[in-house]
């Protein structure tokens, strides 16, 4: 073995309570910067997924319902409001409207009516262009009677099957994670809500509030491109009893809110930052001014003034490495148990990081701790061994 390496070595054992101290401070860093890395890029993908996943140009929902709808939009909250049939053909006549498609929201009044606790959602399948393109990335374009499309969170049955009301339902399709409610939603026909509610009735579990077909919730739009899209806003403004919502807006707001977030994080990893390496600058001057008599016996000994230098260097190194590796391991762990928790007991739109940037953020931010180590020890070792060790 090296001389440098197996003097770090016998140093690291021989003083373990100021090896387990050093290992403790790179594991916090290591730990908290890893983990607001990784919720970070997490709830950025929830927010590109909603604003994705929101497909139309602009929503149109019953008046006093705008702030309703972003609710269902950004966070996985579930809600119910309705408007006449009537509107959609009055949107449809405005022009610039290339498509004008209807859903219609459903509330149960309790989770047995169903094998999950979900929001039933109608859409009309001959005009949807928000919901079928996410299948498995393929495009549904119809769905038959007794076929149904669950949010990536919907517990199906193993024979592909979704039982409500007492009828079994076949999946027709999956919906690919989101982030938002759409991932516990489940998607019927509007032609087919007559049917349901009369389902509701036989099995003797009611809904919030009766609808039917002819009850519209939301239309989602989209433009043609070639008219200003705060004009047809306008337009559809003139509309009674009605509530426009922008892509643009829903998308303003999430921005906003990543932007405090994102503030919040940075300030935190900055102090973290600043705060840990005086500790490790300290701590390490410290510590090696005390080991005077340690270096100058080794001297004594014959052991170089590069032998000491690297020893020294090494065992930091070592132990920061320790720590950086144990911080970011239980990062990840904390990470996975942390997402089930966000996705179950919070209204934040939240996916996943990719597996390239799970890596990317663990491997960095382990280098970049393992290595702060060492950089915080140099100027104390430059000033201890040429005091006492003369090459």
């Amino acid at each position: 073995m090296d001389l440098s390496l197996k003097l770090a070595s016998k140093s690291i054992f021989s003083k373990i309570l100021r090896s387990m101290g050093l290992i403790t401070i790179s594991l916090i860093m290591s730990f908290t910067v890893a983990l607001i890395g990784l919720i970070s890029f997490g709830m950025q993908h929830g927010s590109d997924n909603v604003k994705a996943r929101m497909g139309a140009d602009m929503i149109v929902v019953p008046e006093g319902y705008g702030d309703d709808l972003e609710g269902i939009l950004l966070t996985t909250s579930k809600n119910y409001f309705y408007m006449d049939e009537d509107v959609l053909e009055e949107i449809e006549k405005i022009d610039g409207i290339e498509v004008a498609s209807a859903q219609t929201f459903l509330m149960t009044l309790e989770a047995s009516c169903c094998d999950q606790s979900v929001q039933i959602i109608g859409i009309d399948t001959d005009t949807d262009f928000t919901v079928s393109p996410w299948i498995d990335g393929q495009f549904l374009t119809s769905l038959k009677s007794g076929q149904i499309i669950v949010g990536s969170d919907v517990g199906v049955r193993e024979d592909d099957s979704f039982q409500m009301f007492g009828e079994t339902y076949e999946v027709a399709g999956i919906l690919d994670k989101s982030g938002s409610s759409m991932d516990y939603s489940v998607f019927i026909d509007r032609s087919s809500m007559d049917t349901l509610m009369q389902q509701a009735q036989d099995a003797g579990q009611g809904v919030i509030a009766e609808v039917n077909s002819d009850d519209v919730s939301a239309v989602m739009i989209r433009t043609k491109g070639i008219e200003d899209d705060s004009a047809i806003v306008g337009k559809l403004s003139r509309i009674e009893g009605v509530d426009v919502v922008t892509s643009e807006s829903v998308s303003s707001r999430l921005t906003e809110g990543l932007r405090d977030m994102r503030t919040v994080y940075i300030v935190i990893i900055v102090i973290l930052f600043v705060v840990g390496i005086i500790m490790m600058f300290l701590i390490h001057y410290m510590t090696l001014n005390e080991r005077k008599s340690e270096i100058t016996t080794l001297r004594v000994l014959g052991v170089s003034g590069k032998d000491i230098r690297a020893f020294l260097i090494k065992e930091i190194l070592i132990l920061s490495s320790i720590g950086a590796v144990l911080g970011t391991s239980i990062a990840a762990l904390s990470f996975t148990v942390l997402f089930r928790l966000i996705d179950v007991l919070t209204d934040v739109p939240f996916t996943m990081p990719y597996g390239g940037e799970t890596a990317l953020i663990l491997i960095t931010d382990l280098v970049v701790i393992a290595v702060l180590g060492p950089l915080c020890a140099v100027s104390g070792i430059r000033k201890i061994c040429p005091e006492y060790i003369l090459e």
